[in-house]
């Protein structure tokens, strides 16, 4: 069974964390300055920025991302998340990368296929 789109959404967006991490900004450059996260130039990624990354990546290979899939990974991060924002959450002076990689990786373990079918990774 290939994975949803979903399952890799979080996948993908984890790849893009390990790479390089940033706060305060959804993308930045090889310089840091900030730019959109789905530029060819975006070489680091918040947790937000690499999820809309890679959607928009998808979106070009494989037309829009079906909104249930979207939201199934979305549940899954908001399971582990201890707030109402990404981007807060991200950008806490004391989160790091190790702590957004865990978290993509505990999300991807838990996510539920959307209908409910659980897929176990």
């Amino acid at each position: 069974m290939s994975d949803s789109r979903g399952l890799q959404l979080l996948r993908g967006a984890r790849d893009l964390v390990a790479t390089s991490w940033c706060r305060d900004a959804d993308a930045r450059d090889s310089r840091g300055v900030e730019v959109d996260p789905w530029e060819g130039a975006a070489a680091s990624w918040s947790l937000l920025g690499a999820l809309v990354a890679v959607m928009e990546r998808q979106a070009d290979a494989d037309g829009e991302m079906p909104l249930e899939d979207v939201a199934a990974a979305l549940y899954a991060l908001a399971e582990l998340i201890d707030t109402d924002s990404l981007v807060v959450w991200n950008d806490d002076p004391a989160r790091t990368q190790a702590d957004v990689l865990w978290t993509l990786d505990r999300a991807a373990h838990s996510y539920e296929e959307p209908g409910g079918r659980i897929r176990v990774s």
